[in-house]
């Protein structure tokens, strides 16, 4: 086992005052590094449509930078567990801190798309540590009777920069000035947050065995099979999917890639794997691997359709579609401001059922998206759907992270979680890329639709078309058929959130049970704990 020495710390329950400062400066710092990835992903797809003059890139393209951006983030997540350990959370989480801050140095300073995209990896890989060690440290450094107190603080500050400012403040510097300089405060946040963990962080957690070597035949596995969906995902719409025999060697490569990475971390040669995949053995494992990924198409769609339609077809400005979305950042901070008494309320009748109302808040919002959409709604007749889709956000992503992984012993945690999130990551990414394709399939039915209706039998224009010119004919069409396929994607996201009502039973009936008394101790995987999210009556 490791051993304590000035350079390797183990920060334990047992310390006092040192405990105590070491322990609130992770936080810290791991609130300022997660709330600095959420302000760069709001604010780059809140100015998509800006990166496509400045870079020269088709919508298609630009979308690309947050797909590539979540591939990277979801490699990260699952790496983040043994490089954890391997190097200690100190030097680790600082360094991906010091090259996210670089990084968004290079996405401000890129001259083309290529470029971008690389940079946008590099910030992926670095950034998709935070959220995941975050939630490890708060299993790992709090017990569950005061572990509410501080995660809520920590949700409030991450979706108060990133949900809520974010977009206002990127939104108008993006009509004042650039979206360059949007890269300028998570940098400087980032650089902050990476003094914090070299000063004050400890390499260890609790007790674990860092002289374990890291598994490279699973890193690059893992790779392989990311990078080859990545690059299908990214370029099937454009090159025509399996119609083009690279798209379909490079898809067999990364299916083979990942068939092979599952393979060889259940190897019994494999003494050191990347992550144990026998944890979903436990089911509430595999309900947090199942649910994770569908909340993760359900986020992409806030994160890509939203913003797209408000400024593509509501022709908004950056500023005025920043200030919408800060709708829903508003909504969750003010549920998430008064969380503590829901989950003293919740914990009473199960932790599934936060998750069952929030998929149903969801569901109106998507329905009253696609209700109300039109080349012109008013924007009040969006604040509705905005804000619920806010809500939805504040109560199913902390509720999901704490509940599925009730069950799960602490030394567990880490690994579990890092599934977990690689899976909602992996969703996001789905998520988005269906998201494209669809709009672009449908518009070309929807326009085909309306030509079909604007002219009789005989060929004729019908109507208002027969004084219009061929440009504004095409132009009107592309309007509405465009207005139509949002509408496609509103609906889309409303059967995958139906979809997800039927996979909350999954999770483990978790009501009535008070927290363990004893500090950190680990709860029983079977039964399961009945009270995960710390509340006590």
């Amino acid at each position: 086992m490791m051993t304590q020495s000035d350079h390797v710390r183990l920060l334990t329950p047992g310390d006092s005052s040192q405990h105590r400062v070491s322990r609130a400066a992770t936080v810290a710092a791991l609130t300022l590094a997660s709330a600095a990835e959420t302000w760069t992903t709001s604010g780059v797809s809140l100015t998509l449509t800006d990166l496509t003059g400045t870079l020269s890139a088709s919508s298609d393209e630009a979308s690309w930078a947050l797909t590539v951006y979540m591939s990277a983030f979801a490699v990260s997540v699952a790496l983040s567990h043994r490089l954890s350990v391997r190097f200690g959370n100190r030097r680790y989480l600082g360094l991906c801190a010091a090259l996210y801050a670089l990084s968004s140095i290079g996405c401000a300073l890129s001259p083309s798309l290529a470029m971008f995209l690389l940079f946008r990896a590099i910030a992926g890989f670095a950034g998709g540590v935070f959220l995941v060690r975050a939630f490890v440290f708060f299993t790992q450094q709090f017990e569950p009777s005061v572990r509410a107190k501080p995660l809520i603080g920590y949700a409030i500050v991450y979706f108060f920069l990133g949900r809520f400012l974010s977009p206002i403040v990127c939104g108008w510097l993006a009509d004042i000035a650039s979206w360059r300089l949007l890269f300028v405060l998570p940098a400087i946040l980032m650089l902050i947050a990476a003094f914090l963990f070299f000063r004050y962080s400890a390499d260890h957690w609790m007790e674990e065995d860092a002289r374990k070597p890291l598994d490279y035949a699973g890193i690059v596995l893992l790779v392989l099979g990311a990078a080859c969906l990545q690059t299908v995902l990214s370029r099937g719409e454009v090159d025509g999917w399996f119609d083009s025999p690279v798209l379909l060697a490079i898809t067999l490569a990364g299916l083979g890639g990942n068939a092979l990475f599952v393979l060889w971390q259940l190897s019994p040669r494999n003494q050191y794997p990347l992550l144990d995949l026998f944890v979903l053995r436990h089911s509430t494992a595999r309900a947090a691997a199942v649910l994770g990924f569908l909340i993760g198409i359900l986020l992409a769609g806030s994160l890509y359709v939203i913003p797209q339609y408000l400024r593509s077809i509501e022709t908004h400005s950056a500023l005025q579609t920043g200030v919408l979305l800060s709708i829903g950042g508003a909504a969750a901070v003010l549920v998430l401001c008064g969380f503590r008494p829901v989950v003293v309320l919740f914990a009473k009748i199960g932790g599934g059922s936060v998750l069952l109302f929030s998929l149903f808040v969801e569901i109106a919002s998507q329905l009253l998206f696609a209700h109300y959409l039109t080349s012109d709604t008013p924007d009040r007749f969006l604040w509705l759907p905005l804000a619920l889709n806010g809500v939805f956000i504040a109560l199913s992503v902390p509720t999901l992270g704490i509940v599925a992984f009730a069950g799960i012993k602490n030394d567990q945690a880490s690994n579990a979680r890092a599934m977990y999130y690689g899976c909602r990551q992996f969703g996001a990414s789905i998520g988005i890329t269906c998201a494209a394709v669809l709009i672009d399939r449908r518009m070309s039915l929807h326009s085909s639709r309306l030509l079909d209706a604007f002219a009789n039998r005989d060929g004729s224009i019908l109507g208002t078309a027969a004084i219009m010119t061929d440009r504004a004919l095409a132009g009107a069409v592309r309007r509405q058929s465009s207005v139509l396929s949002y509408a496609d994607v509103f609906y889309a996201m409303t059967a995958v959130a139906v979809i997800t009502l039927f996979f909350v039973p999954l999770l483990p009936s978790l009501s009535g049970a008070a927290p363990p008394k004893k500090h950190f101790e680990e709860p029983a995987a079977d039964p399961l704990p009945n009270n995960p999210l710390g509340a006590t009556k």
